[in-house]
């Protein structure tokens, strides 16, 4: 590879940065927010309505600031999916600087597979660098919502029983609620502040408390919002109610370790039996050099080592489904 060339294309991608870097903070108008807020105490804009416009539990803005993609974005429902992923994941991103990161990480790929590697397998190695590089960051994503559900449904049970013993010495649900957001840590203590808030500026107690369902994703906590809710409509204990869904989550939490336990054994075998090709193919590798030689210069062994990667994709998928087990 041209080591000038090289240079001469990271010079042209840094450039293309700034030049986006530099679009975006002119197309940036912060004032926006500004704007709407002096509306709200001049009496343009009742604090009710602004709460309307955030009523899906999304930050404001959400789409973005980038012209450009913005306009391609908006009203599209995998937009309004994306914002959702974004919210559950707590990344602070909107969804248009979301689409540039992947559109930007897939052209870079596609550039390092375009000068690492001439002819037709340079072009299936840039195919395959872009479907990599545009779903890195979604994969990123949904492991970051994975994480944050798991540490919301950690944190629920200890929050069911601030809930609980804070009716029962009398308080009432909004107090509660406010008590159990001092005393949680981020993300449901944060998630909590943010309900009562939503109640503070006028929306009604099912609507706020749908949207928290909404914004952190976790089954748990659906269960949760809806006895509370069931309860508002029909009456009854409402501390009984949550001590009953208490024991539920930490009953669940229980069996689910209790698989995790079980499955373990199952996962390492299913990492074993993934890794044992390629370290095949590492061994024999080192140990005759001219045998594997084929495998990498020939098109039949580009072919073999393509289908291997999809076989083996395929499988470690297939034992993830298996081990998948809901509860």
């Amino acid at each position: 590879m041209d080591t000038i060339a090289l240079a001469a294309a990271l010079c042209v991608m840094g450039a293309i940065i700034m030049a986006m870097a530099a679009v975006y903070q002119t197309t940036v108008v912060p004032r926006a927010s500004l704007n709407r807020r002096l509306g709200s105490v001049l009496g343009e804009t009742s604090a009710y309505e602004m709460a309307m416009t955030q009523m899906e539990g999304l930050r404001p803005k959400r789409v973005g600031k980038i012209t450009v993609i913005t306009s391609l974005l908006e009203g599209k429902d995998w937009t309004a999916e994306t914002a959702v992923r974004l919210e559950r994941a707590d990344m602070k991103l909107t969804v248009s600087e979301f689409v540039a990161i992947r559109v930007f990480l897939a052209l870079v790929l596609v550039a390092v597979a375009y000068f690492a590697v001439a002819g037709i397998v340079g072009v299936l190695l840039m195919l395959v660098a872009a479907i990599i590089g545009w779903l890195a960051p979604s994969i990123y994503v949904s492991r970051a919502i994975g994480k944050r559900v798991s540490k919301i449904n950690a944190q629920l049970p200890e929050a069911l029983t601030l809930l609980s013993n804070s009716i029962k010495a009398g308080f009432g649900l909004m107090q509660a609620l406010d008590m159990a957001s001092k005393e949680m840590p981020h993300p449901l203590g944060t998630e909590l502040k943010r309900t009562l808030a939503d109640i503070h500026v006028g929306a009604t107690n099912e609507d706020a408390l749908n949207n928290l369902a909404k914004r952190c994703g976790s089954d748990d906590l659906d269960i949760v919002i809806t006895a509370m809710l069931i309860q508002q409509t029909t009456g009854g204990n409402l501390s009984e109610i949550l001590d009953n869904v208490n024991h539920t989550m930490r009953e669940r939490i229980r069996i689910r370790g209790e698989i995790k336990t079980l499955t373990s054994q199952q996962m390492l075998t299913g990492f074993v039996i993934g890794g044992l090709p390629f370290a095949m193919v590492v061994l024999f590798n080192l140990m005759n050099p001219e045998y594997m030689r084929p495998l990498f210069t020939t098109t039949i062994g580009y072919v073999m080592i393509a289908g291997a990667c999809v076989l083996e994709f395929f499988g470690v998928m297939l034992i993830r489904k298996i081990l998948d087990i809901e509860v």
